[in-house]
């Protein structure tokens, strides 16, 4: 690179094909295109895996395996809290400079919002890496188990969306970005990915005797099955009801 001249890169199981660099939020980013001979596949020896996704806890494994929400997090709550004062910001520098300009003309600089806009972007950039870094460290600790397959439901992302009251907890969480990090992960191992059909009751179906518990409410968090007496987390039998159901379609 001109900038920084020659950057080493531990190139003995790929070829760099060709690469591209982007100028983002103050940083530069490379981004490789190589070549890599096929990883031999896994022995899969591990149990099944099935993960429940949700706004409450980020991801529930079957085996009562808890991921937490990392937008509950002072860190992540901390950063959110300047980004909304830091835009809060630009808004009032973008209309003091379109005001300035209709005095001055283009003499008016607007050197002072180009910096609050660079703070935004870094500060969006930082958020992004963090969700990232979790994101992957949940599917390295999935995939280690070797399990012979990992099923996670087919969240209708868009319909959660249309909840009004919903809608900024399920776009901070990320959920199309982790399934598709996973199914690509799993994929290069060799490892099945079972995607639930979205129209499956994993939450309201006991898993102990496959009774439906109709009056099922989002405040209840345990499951108790009137018809067996089975009781457990709510989460972890969804989870357990994601990695058994016969109604699911191969991510790949």
């Amino acid at each position: 690179m001109k900038e920084f001249g020659y950057i080493p890169t531990d190139s003995e199981h790929f070829v760099i094909k060709q690469g591209r660099i982007k100028f983002k939020a103050g940083r530069y980013y490379l981004t490789c295109l190589v070549e890599q001979a096929e990883l031999p596949k896994l022995a899969l020896t591990g149990e099944p895996i099935g993960i429940d996704l949700g706004l409450k806890e980020f991801a529930i494994l079957n085996d009562g395996t808890l991921y937490p929400n990392q937008n509950k997090s002072s860190r992540v709550r901390r950063i959110r809290k300047r980004l909304r004062r830091l835009q809060r910001k630009l808004s009032r520098q973008y209309h003091a400079l379109k005001a300035r300009r209709q005095k001055e003309g283009k003499s008016a600089t607007d050197f002072n919002l180009a910096k609050t806009q660079l703070k935004v972007q870094r500060l969006y950039q930082r958020l992004t890496r963090i969700q990232a870094d979790y994101q992957n460290k949940i599917i390295a600790a999935v995939v280690r188990t070797k399990p012979q397959w990992v099923a996670l439901e087919d969240l209708n992302v868009k319909g959660m969306m249309k909840n009004r009251h919903l809608a900024k907890a399920v776009s901070y969480q990320g959920f199309y970005n982790f399934r598709i990090k996973l199914v690509s992960k799993c994929q290069q191992l060799g490892i099945p990915v079972h995607l639930t059909n979205r129209l499956e009751p994993t939450s309201k179906l006991c898993h102990q005797c496959g009774h439906k518990k109709v009056d099922l409410q989002l405040k209840d968090r345990v499951y108790e099955c009137q018809n067996c007496d089975y009781t457990e987390d709510r989460d972890i039998n969804a989870a357990l009801n994601i990695r058994d159901t016969e109604n699911f379609e191969l991510a790949y």
